[in-house]
């Protein structure tokens, strides 16, 4: 899906334009010396839609990794669903070498802008909570301890019942 959907829509006789952005690399064979040399020696266009999935909106709270594989990472929760996997297709994506960690759907960490709260749902059977296994829906309200395989991850939200990014839009 296009990042832009509406992009030039209803413009009479022009197709629709999707959106690109330039991506700076060096011709091959070509020697650079600067910074700013390489991003003016060549750039391709990229399609937007590649980039759509890498942020999706603002920041509501983070995972942080205090141990295992990927130790000292960050990864942030963004409103809605954050399916939790190694794969390339979860929105939080714990891809630091711990085999035992689903591939796409090992947890979710929803955020629901309504209630202002946070869940965590177990969908894999070594999802543990705070050292205990989880089983279907636990809320969350901040300094949880998650375990999913050899990885164990801090949350930490940002959001909840005394902000939101929607109070002041």
């Amino acid at each position: 899906m296009p990042l832009y959907r509406s992009l030039n829509k209803g413009t009479s006789g022009s197709p629709t334009v999707e959106p690109t952005r330039l991506v700076a690399r060096p011709v091959p064979g070509t020697r650079v010396r600067s910074r700013a040399a390489q991003v003016a020696v060549q750039a391709k266009p990229v399609a937007a839609d590649m980039f759509a999935d890498a942020h999706s909106g603002p920041v509501v709270g983070w995972l942080a990794v205090i141990s295992g594989p990927g130790r000292g990472q960050v990864l942030t929760l963004h409103y809605g669903v954050n399916d939790i996997g190694r794969g390339v297709k979860a929105r939080v994506r714990l891809d630091f070498g711990d085999t035992f960690i689903a591939l796409e759907n090992q947890a979710a960490i929803i955020y629901t802008a309504g209630s202002r709260r946070f869940y965590l749902q177990a969908i894999a059977a070594e999802t543990w909570l705070n050292e205990r296994p989880a089983r279907g829906s636990a809320e969350l309200v901040g300094g949880e301890v998650l375990q999913f395989g050899q990885t164990r991850l801090r949350f930490v939200p940002l959001c909840g019942p005394d902000f939101d990014w929607r109070d002041n839009a």
